[in-house]
């Protein structure tokens, strides 16, 4: 989303010193639509990375459990 949303946006994109080619032909409309996406799915993202170790927290701190135990690597 990130590449589409510089390739509509009319921009350059590097990737390690090479010009990446364009996606599409510049388009303010359809930069903006993307760009709009990109920001709202990583905001989802974040929310459940965030609810993910939050979840892990409760159960290793109110219900007990060896959940967290058993995800950490090495404790067989």
């Amino acid at each position: 989303l990130g590449w589409l949303t510089l390739s509509a946006g009319g921009k350059v994109i590097p990737l390690f010193g090479v010009e990446v080619p364009a996606l599409v032909g510049p388009d303010k409309a359809l930069a903006d639509q993307v760009k709009e996406l990109h920001e709202t799915l990583a905001t989802v993202g974040y929310f459940l990375v965030g609810l993910h170790a939050a979840a892990a927290l409760l159960h290793h701190y109110v219900f007990r459990d060896n959940t967290l135990v058993r995800m950490l690597p090495g404790r067989r």
